[in-house]
């Protein structure tokens, strides 16, 4: 009973800090739209951005989840093993011990103070993580909670010196930047496959697939999938909230659909090519699909106390990895298809009390 007291408890904080989120975010995206429409999509839990995103109307906006459920609901799903989700190094532990492939951690940062992960690289100093660069490292330095791709950059060294997401820096401004962390971890970079790297190069070019529970078959299943690719905006990072694009990805046959550009680089656009690159997306077939589906129904099996799962996965040269999994992540990925339209996924809300 005290152990649910404080899920509870917890859930609740979390609430409170995301309506705050939830008024910050429509200050910063709001903007253009009538007051009248605002306050219809108030009174319906939706952001006044969603209106447009997804062409709201009376008619159609029971096949959403609206902002509300997602950032006042969702975080109560996964209960007390949410925490488990939301720090990266626990989530990776968890991930390993049932035989994923996870990035190694290196190191944990705590008010500029530095503690070594394991043995693979001695990490206590900035002058370490620096060292490791040049000795062929490749890290990413990333907050060791949280989502959206803020605070993120790689690090690692060429002929030339230390490079910040690909950029040459000099070594007292990379090692102010590690000294002057509060909360982080510095982890492998892993290696995408060679389409990724074609469609961008600049970063790791992820999935995102959200996960949930079927409880009348008792078997977990794939809501959705959308593939994120970084832009020269969203460097070293994929996210959209950063400036990167993405696309719905075909559950049967992995294939690739229309790329959608970030509202951070202007206008939205719909794009069969990459926006920087010019590489071709729409249509692109995923190496390792079957794979990658059936890996990940796997893990929800063997972690069935977590329901729900925005997983970050990238597909490597020999088959896939997970970044980290979110505990009630983004679905602004409904402007693909509006998740309340599959009746599995509206039966896990309602069990839920989402919606």
């Amino acid at each position: 009973m005290a152990r649910d007291l404080v899920t509870r408890t917890r859930t609740f904080g979390t609430g409170v800090m995301n309506f705050f989120r939830l008024a910050k975010y429509e200050v910063k995206f709001g903007s253009g739209v009538p007051l009248a429409k605002k306050l219809w999509a108030w009174r319906r839990g939706f952001l006044s951005v969603s209106v447009g995103r997804y062409n709201l109307t009376d008619e159609n906006r029971t096949q959403y989840v609206s902002e509300w459920a997602r950032f006042i609901r969702t975080p109560g799903i996964d209960g007390r093993f949410a925490p488990a989700l939301n720090n990266k190094i626990v989530f990776s532990r968890i991930l390993a011990s049932y035989g994923c492939r996870v990035p190694e951690y290196y190191c944990l940062i705590r008010d500029g103070s530095m503690y070594q992960i394991g043995n693979r690289y001695p990490m206590s100093s900035p002058d370490d993580v620096l060292a490791a660069c040049r000795a062929g490292g490749h890290f990413v330095v990333k907050p060791s909670s949280g989502g959206g791709g803020g605070g993120v950059n790689a690090l690692r060294a060429n002929g030339t010196g230390i490079l910040l997401n690909g950029q040459k820096c000099p070594d007292e401004d990379a090692a102010a930047l590690l000294r002057g962390l509060e909360d982080g971890v510095i982890a492998e970079f892993l290696e995408q496959h060679e389409y990724a790297s074609r469609i961008f190069p600049h970063a790791a070019n992820s999935l995102r697939i959200l996960t949930m529970w079927d409880y009348e078959k008792s078997e977990p299943f794939i809501a959705s999938v959308v593939h994120r690719f970084g832009t020269h905006a969203s460097i070293p990072v994929d996210n959209s909230s950063q400036g990167g694009s993405f696309c719905p990805v075909d559950l049967e046959t992995g294939e690739l659909g229309t790329l959608l550009t970030s509202r951070l680089l202007g206008e939205p656009r719909w794009l069969d090519q990459h926006p920087d690159t010019g590489e071709q997306v729409a249509g692109v077939r995923l190496p390792h699909w079957d794979l990658v589906q059936e890996g990940i129904l796997e893990l929800c099996r063997k972690m069935s106390y977590i329901p729900y799962i925005g997983w970050d996965v990238l597909i490597t040269p020999t088959g896939f990895a997970v970044f980290e999994g979110n505990s009630y992540p983004a679905l602004g990925y409904q402007i693909f298809q509006p998740l309340l339209t599959d009746p599995r996924v509206r039966a896990f809300y309602e069990h839920f009390g989402v919606v």
